[in-house]
């Protein structure tokens, strides 16, 4: 297991983990968030290639329509 910093909360996950895989933990269908990993853009076409490591912090931002 390895322990990533989700959104500033502590997120523990296995080894060798992509962020495809974090999604659906979280149970997020990725189609609305941006992924950000150590401050890195991470591209939807990317999320399953891209793994995660000890310590990673996380950041899901959610977009939101208005007017």
């Amino acid at each position: 297991m390895i322990t990533i910093e989700l959104n500033g909360q502590q997120q523990p996950l296995p080894e060798g983990s992509a962020v495809s895989d974090l999604l659906a933990t979280i149970g997020c269908d990725g189609k609305s968030v941006a992924v950000v990993v150590n401050e890195q853009i991470i591209r939807p076409d990317n999320r399953s290639a891209h793994l995660l490591h000890e310590g990673d912090k996380v950041e899901l931002l959610i977009f939101a329509g208005g007017g």
